[in-house]
């Protein structure tokens, strides 16, 4: 009995991980609001205590609001290229990212870990992703200048 209460202590004290990119819940927290994927289970469900610590199970997708959260990232990055956002392309440039070589959704999609290290150097850790408004109205500048409607 003390062996199956230590071997349950020890299973508990395990930091979780997610997706078979076996995401800490950091990570997991930074795509879900900044990045805003779309998580299977629902992530602010409760999660299975009985699985702890491998909830690998979890898969992300991408969703209209993270192409959008990307395009700004890059405009931000390439184009207006503000010296509070010098980690990020720092950052991003480590991972390839230029550009000439954009960020894309597909690239975050299979590089979590590495997007949220760009994302999180970036100026506050990138948190002004989390208010999807703002970062709405920045991507309808970026296609006013770039004459689409």
């Amino acid at each position: 009995m003390y062996r199956d209460y230590k071997a349950e202590e020890e299973r508990m004290a395990q930091k979780p991980y997610f997706t078979k990119y076996k995401l800490n819940e950091e990570e997991m927290n930074i795509l879900n609001s900044q990045f805003h994927v779309e998580t299977t289970p629902d992530w602010w469900e409760n999660w299975n205590e009985e699985d702890r610590p491998d909830y690998s199970y979890y898969t992300i997708e991408a969703t209209e609001d993270t192409k959008v959260v990307v395009a700004v990232m890059n405009y931000w990055m390439f184009e207006y290229r503000d010296i509070y956002d010098r980690g990020g392309w720092e950052k991003a440039e480590e991972y390839g990212i230029t550009e000439d070589n954009r960020l894309t959704t597909e690239w975050v999609m299979e590089h979590p870990r590495e997007a949220v290290e760009i994302m999180t150097s970036m100026v506050n850790e990138g948190d002004i992703f989390r208010y999807l408004e703002d970062i709405y109205k920045v991507y309808d500048k970026i296609a006013t200048e770039n004459g689409a409607e």
